[in-house]
């Protein structure tokens, strides 16, 4: 299990310091720097993972720190996870004897020795072992293969399942409750998750045909099941059938791009005889698996993901030795399509974002894209981006 660190700050060179530590006085230590510039940023990188250690600004622009240990202290896995405050004001005395989770406060701005010696601690305390009881296969026999976004990447495990066209769920293990893609014979079916609160997250849907009373009871059965709600309330008749297909295939690829906002985690999957009723029923993708992982990665943001994943303005984009190769079978977008043919290796993002009339922002994230399907590199003044992505297109471990 990777350790994981949440440093909440509007700025990011806190953050960028830790990483720089952890490069030079920790290298490979299995310890992801998670970053958040708001708290209700936070609370979104919250629901995919437990932090060790939180990192926390008083100058945030929407939430209290106040507000936010209180937050912490009302969520049973937040309550404990220990706090350090960056305090500027010197206002900090009765939040710690409010909150026990409150274990230090420093001056801020955080200097590089206060940095080092929280990082220190992270990386000397025992590796945690967290169950995934409510989710997680309780018969290893049916357990295809396991394996770690650590060490293989995770489309990886996508192309096993859709290559041997296997029937069952691969399982993501985040902290709450898994992230579960069912697959019937290697065409992936849905994205879902028992918790409700990141499945739903962002969502564009009002649902104004269906009670309260109803939209709990579909809560409820996704917390039991993993049967998304939308999907639920359809079955009940209170959504338009014509709707539901299109909005659980959106809600999942939303859901999917949620865990690379995560760091690194492991997973596995399972094999089943029989998918549950609410799978059964729904219509299959007909996407491959780097086609089905390019529909989620539009969902993905530069301000979700950790730093050690985000694409700056000053590296160069390059085909990998396979990239050209494999970029010809994905189903781009006109935009996607134009950066992609403009990029030739020999000129600076910021000069290719001019060339090709691609905005920066939409720049910087089909690099990721494409940087995460093994499609192309980026390199900086300080080499790759993406230490958090494994250097190898590994097959997971087969059981």
């Amino acid at each position: 299990m990777f350790q994981k660190v949440l440093v909440i700050d509007e700025q990011p060179a806190c953050a960028e310091l830790a990483e720089k530590i952890l490069a030079q006085q920790y290298p490979g230590a299995p310890v992801d720097i998670l970053y958040a510039e708001s708290g209700m940023d936070a609370f979104d990188r919250l629901q995919v993972a437990i932090p060790e250690l939180i990192i926390l600004s008083e100058s945030l622009p929407d939430l209290t720190t106040e507000a936010i240990l209180m937050r912490l202290a009302g969520d049973p896995l937040t309550a404990q996870i220990p706090v350090c405050l960056a305090n500027a004001s010197g206002e900090a005395d009765a939040l710690e004897d409010r909150y026990p989770s409150l274990r230090k406060v420093v001056v801020s701005p955080m200097g590089r020795d206060a940095i080092s010696e929280l990082l220190a601690k992270v990386v000397s305390a025992p590796r945690p072992v967290r169950g995934h009881s409510e989710g997680a296969a309780q018969d290893s026999s049916r357990i295809a293969f396991s394996g770690h976004t650590g060490f293989f990447h995770l489309q990886a495990a996508l192309q096993m399942a859709h290559g041997d066209r296997l029937t069952g769920v691969l399982r993501i293990l985040i902290d709450r409750a898994p992230i579960e893609l069912y697959v019937s014979k290697g065409r992936f079916v849905l994205a879902t998750t028992r918790n409700h609160t990141l499945y739903c997250r962002e969502s564009p849907v009002v649902l104004d045909m269906a009670s309260l009373g109803q939209i709990t009871e579909a809560q409820q059965g996704q917390a039991i099941s993993g049967c998304p709600l939308f999907l639920y309330l359809g079955l009940k008749g209170l959504l338009p059938q014509e709707d539901v297909v299109p909005m659980i295939r959106e809600h999942g690829h939303r859901l999917f791009a949620t865990i690379w906002s995560a760091g690194r985690v492991p997973f596995e999957f399972e094999r089943m005889e029989n998918l549950p009723e609410f799978v059964a029923k729904f219509p299959a993708s007909g996407d491959d698996a780097d086609n089905w992982v390019l529909v989620s990665l539009r969902h993905s943001t530069m301000a979700e993901l950790p730093l050690a994943l985000r694409i700056g303005e000053t590296g160069s984009p390059v085909y990998t030795r396979r990239g050209s190769e494999l970029v010809q079978r994905l189903r781009l977008t006109d935009h996607e399509s134009r950066f992609a043919a403009g990029v030739n290796g020999a000129e600076s993002l910021l000069s290719l974002s001019k060339r090709t009339a691609v905005e920066m922002k939409e720049a910087r994230e089909m690099v990721f894209r494409f940087v995460t399907l093994g499609i192309m590199d980026y390199w900086t003044g300080l080499g790759l981006p993406g230490a958090a992505l494994p250097s190898t297109r590994r097959r997971p471990t087969a059981v």
